[in-house]
Formats: C-alpha cells, structure tokens, sequence
C-alpha cells in the first residue's frame, strides 16, 4: 500500500495549492501556527514544520510587525525532493505536460543526447495549475513504446509508468544529470524571461533491466520556478 504523507507535508501541500492557486496573494499574511493548530488540530510542531518547508520554498516569508505573509515572487517555486526512484516521478504527477511539438526525433538531437534507435520527440511546457511554465520539457519516447497523444494529455502520472503498465518494460534505473545554464534567445523568449537568464538543465536517462535508454526527458527550469530539495542525515558510528 502506498505511504501516507507526514501530516506536516499534507498541511504544506495544501497551504501551496492555494498560494498558486491564488487564493492567497503575494503580501497576504497566512494563519499563524496556532491558527494552524485550532483549524487542522495538529500539534505546533507540525505547523511549523509545515510552514518551514513553505518557507524554504520561498513561497512564504517572515515580516515584522505582518507575520508570515505570502512572498513576492515573479513565479511559484516547485521544490522536488531528491531521493528513491518513487521521488523522481513526483514532478509528472504534480504537474502538467502541455505539449506543443510531437515528431521524430532527427540524427544530430539523438547523437547529442547519446541516444541510437527511433524515437519519438515531444516538446512542450511543464506548468502546476495556471500558472507560468516552470519549464521547457522535451521527451524522447523509444518509439515502439510511445502511446499517442491523446492518451498522454490523459495520463494522472508518468509516461514510465504507462509504459511499465502496458509495455511490459520497467524501468531499473534512472540516471540524473543536472547542470547550471544560460537560456538563449529562443529559450528565454518561450519562457517569458531575458536572453541568458540562469536556468537549470536536467537531463533524466530511464533504462530498463538491460541498461537500454526507453524514455529521456531534458527540461530547462528558469532559476527561481523550480527547486530541488536533498535530506542528509549525519551517520554516527
């Protein structure tokens, strides 16, 4: 059976959700943690908790003589832990693929990527709700387990998954390479920011049992849309 969020993740979630959605707006003061406390009978250290992670989002801040208040920012951040494999498909599910280019993908693309073989290309926007595009995505499909695009704008979570259902294929392993870039004109422009804006790169190689590459996914994430998160705990002998 799948595991439960802590409470204080259910709290922060939820809090998120309507900051993007709008309910709250940037300079609104949020509920103070004993508002938290009465309203989901939590205790007072998982509303803390639970704003903690908010604020390490930089979606909320602290201001004097106003509380915690929503912050101002040009984009809603989404924070992705960094963990197990069942961490990596987070963003599928909590986000949506609009995709605006379905082709095959040509030579001098699949040599870049170290990629051999047929595959299908899709290209679009990663967006939570609607809000901006956290990202420009580009997925390359083997294509004898590509599904269509109807049945993609209909999946409730990741292309791998779909293939593992209906294809028979699982994925062992997925390899993550991330890099610090500048977008170019063209980038910059689809994304509503200015030439050589700092983004982040991530290139995601899923193989399967025999080391062979059936999705990749190659995303740019404008600095301050996206975050990734890491827990390290101290090992003591």
């Amino acid at each position: 059976m799948p595991q439960t969020k802590p409470r204080y993740r259910q709290l922060a979630d939820r809090f998120r959700k309507e900051i993007l959605s709008g309910k709250y707006n940037p300079g609104d003061a949020l509920p103070t943690e004993m508002e938290i406390c009465d309203r989901f009978k939590v205790s007072r250290h998982t509303a803390r908790d639970a704003l903690r992670i908010l604020t390490d989002d930089g979606l909320i801040e602290r201001r004097r003589g106003a509380g915690t208040v929503v912050a101002d920012r040009g984009a809603p951040a989404f924070a992705q832990p960094i963990g197990d494999f069942e961490t990596i498909l987070q963003y599928a599910r909590n986000s949506h693929f609009d995709i605006t280019v379905e082709q095959k993908a040509d030579d001098e693309t699949l040599d870049r990527l170290g990629l051999t073989g047929d595959y299908v290309q899709l290209i679009g926007f990663r967006r939570v709700e609607d809000q901006p595009p956290q990202a420009i995505t580009a997925v390359y499909i083997r294509a004898d387990l590509a599904p269509d695009l109807e049945t993609i704008s209909g999946l409730p979570g990741s292309i791998s998954e779909w293939i593992e259902e209906n294809k028979g294929i699982g994925v062992e392993r997925v390899v993550q390479r991330m890099e610090a870039v500048a977008l170019d004109k063209s980038q910059a422009q689809r994304l509503g920011v200015s030439t050589g804006f700092p983004a982040l790169r991530t290139v995601r190689r899923y193989r399967d049992a025999g080391g062979a590459i059936i999705l990749l996914s190659e995303s740019l994430h404008p600095a301050g849309r996206f975050a990734y998160e890491m827990r390290l705990d101290r090992t003591k002998s």
